[in-house]
């Protein structure tokens, strides 16, 4: 009795029998093996590591995401390439560039608030939106800034907007939420150079507005720095006070020293 034929898909490379390719599903996120079974694309997986390693602490490295995770990863892919920790590297930075996942620049990833349990594409999809309303939202938080500094930096005085920032006292991608990223009180209107070191941790403001620069400065840095209009701040407020004492403290290893 002869048996049945092999069900049979068309390929780019033309036609092939089902056995010897996997039908691979572009739209969907999985693709089916020889007995029908789902297996996940590279990104869902990946995703999903990033989830469990997310669940055990405040965030994981690219690191212990393949020593921990990459054996998984590769069984439920069915992945049989020979640089898999590459794949791995690659999805996880394109699902950086996406938002949806966050490098705190220690080192140390951090799903994004919100998409702890969700899959990839609607994390991204949701990140997408949320950058959408977030442009939107930024312009608000710039115009609060200018009218509370008067629209110049206070340290220097100007007044070019192109040289002008809407600094974050508490980095953007350490704000607990997105209400938090667009308070008012979490920024401060500097110049571009002042935004520059304040970004990097190298400067600082004390409680009273005096401004602190890092024990290892360059000194032409320093001096360019020091001789603007002011080395205060005036006008502080108490939301601003807040977050600068975790801004010191975030930048603790710099050695911050009041500017006299």
């Amino acid at each position: 009795m002869r048996s049945a034929a092999r069900p049979r898909i068309k390929s780019g490379a033309g036609w092939r029998g089902f056995a010897e390719t996997p039908l691979l599903l572009p739209k969907f996120s999985f693709t089916v093996d020889l007995r029908g079974a789902r297996m996940a694309s590279w990104r869902d997986a990946v995703w999903q590591a990033a989830q469990r390693q997310t669940a055990t602490g405040a965030g994981f490295t690219r690191e212990a995401l393949i020593a921990n995770e990459l054996a998984r990863i590769v069984a439920e892919t069915g992945s049989t390439g020979a640089t898999p920790a590459q794949t791995l590297s690659r999805e996880l930075q394109d699902l950086r560039n996406a938002g949806a996942i966050i490098f705190d620049g220690n080192g140390r990833y951090r799903l994004a608030s919100g998409l702890q349990s969700i899959g990839a594409e609607v994390a991204i999809a949701t990140e997408v939106l949320r950058l959408q309303s977030a442009r939107v939202g930024q312009n608000r938080f710039r115009a609060a800034l200018d009218a509370q500094w008067n629209s110049k930096c206070p340290l220097t005085g100007i007044r070019e907007r192109a040289l002008l920032r809407a600094s974050h006292i508490v980095p953007w991608n350490r704000c607990t939420d997105e209400a938090e990223r667009l308070e008012p009180a979490n920024g401060l209107l500097l110049s571009s150079l002042w935004d520059a070191a304040f970004d990097r941790g190298i400067a600082s403001f004390d409680d009273d507005g005096c401004a602190m620069l890092s024990a290892g400065i360059d000194s032409a840095a320093a001096t360019t720095l020091r001789h603007g209009r002011s080395t205060k701040l005036v006008g502080l407020t108490s939301g601003n006070r807040d977050r600068l004492k975790l801004h010191r403290a975030m930048h603790g290893d710099k050695a911050l020293l009041r500017v006299i």
